[in-house]
């Protein structure tokens, strides 16, 4: 259906519009800030340039990082376009948020040589090591959608 196809383009194309809005003026206004609580303390903004893949992953190899995330997004796009599954709402909407948080993040790469992160969540003691890991939007999206792709996955495959 072309207007399913038209919807997830604009949504794409508004989640790798508004991280990078965001990016931008997350460098802007944290740059060189220590770190700042909001919402009860909840969620800290603190600005990281990461020139590897998730958790510092691949930094020292700069040209494989930069392949993998331009093949997992081009994979990712090519499935949401003529996957089996395209009309499903649920695989529709996971691969829409994966590719447009890895879009975005594909972008950071290719013009920064890194991907800009601006918050970490402080969720209690249960999980202190939460607050050392940095985020962005978009990678929110990427791991939002992945989830929902495995639970479309799961249910389809079921009788």
């Amino acid at each position: 259906m072309a207007k399913n196809a038209m919807c997830s383009a604009g949504a794409i194309l508004a989640i790798a519009c508004g991280d990078g809005i965001i990016k931008k003026y997350a460098e802007k206004k944290l740059e060189g800030e220590p770190p700042k609580r909001i919402c009860g303390g909840k969620i800290i903004l603190n600005l990281l340039h990461n020139d590897g893949a998730a958790l510092g992953v691949l930094r020292k190899d700069q040209k494989l990082l930069l392949a993998l995330n331009s093949a997992l997004v081009g994979v990712a796009a090519g499935e949401l376009l003529t996957s089996p599954q395209k009309d499903r709402p649920a695989f529709r909407l996971g691969m829409t948020l994966a590719v447009g948080g890895g879009l975005s993040n594909l972008i950071d790469r290719v013009r920064r040589g890194y991907v800009t992160d601006y918050f970490s969540l402080d969720l209690g003691s249960r999980f202190e090591k939460l607050k050392k890991v940095v985020f962005n939007l978009s990678d929110f999206c990427v791991f939002g959608g992945c989830i929902l792709w495995c639970i479309q996955h799961i249910s389809k495959s079921r009788p």
